[in-house]
């Protein structure tokens, strides 16, 4: 059964955060393809007061909200089968709006380096509470850049 056996085993909290992360990964990458960057950042970004974001509310439990940990879980899990799952940026992106579901803040960063046969070389990772929560890989080697928000671009 592989991937479908896997999926059956988890807990259906476990399976209802999956699927909501497979929702938010193929939403992130139709997004950035459709509307860009800076538009789908500010929608990954909104509060849960203003939008359900891309996953919807979240559900109405008496339980607490999964950890951040576990949300990034779900989106990598995911990211082996979905549309450009391994695309750091549609994972970070997917990964804030379901934060943002359940109430978390997080900071999307951006770093640039040179690769080692010279060429530009970019990569997305997301921050929570301080910590990277997603695409942590070789973070060391990557120059942060200042993400600034769409309406300071503009200006």
């Amino acid at each position: 059964m592989g991937r479908v056996g896997k999926f059956l085993r988890l807990s259906s909290r476990d399976r209802e955060l999956v699927v909501s992360a497979a929702l938010s990964m193929v939403r992130a990458a139709i997004g950035l393809r459709l509307h860009g960057f800076d538009r789908m950042r500010q929608r990954a970004q909104m509060p849960l007061r203003q939008s359900h974001g891309w996953c919807g509310p979240p559900p109405r439990r008496t339980v607490a909200p999964p950890p951040p940990e576990r949300i990034a879980w779900a989106v990598r899990a995911v990211g082996v089968v979905t549309p450009r799952g391994s695309n750091c940026l549609v994972r970070a992106l997917a990964t804030q709006a379901m934060l943002a579901r359940y109430g978390y803040p997080s900071e999307l960063k951006i770093g640039v380096r040179k690769s080692e046969d010279g060429r530009f070389a970019a990569h997305a990772w997301l921050e929570c509470a301080g910590a990277v929560i997603i695409g942590d890989v070789e973070l060391d080697s990557y120059t942060p850049m200042r993400v600034t928000p769409a309406a300071e671009s503009r200006a």
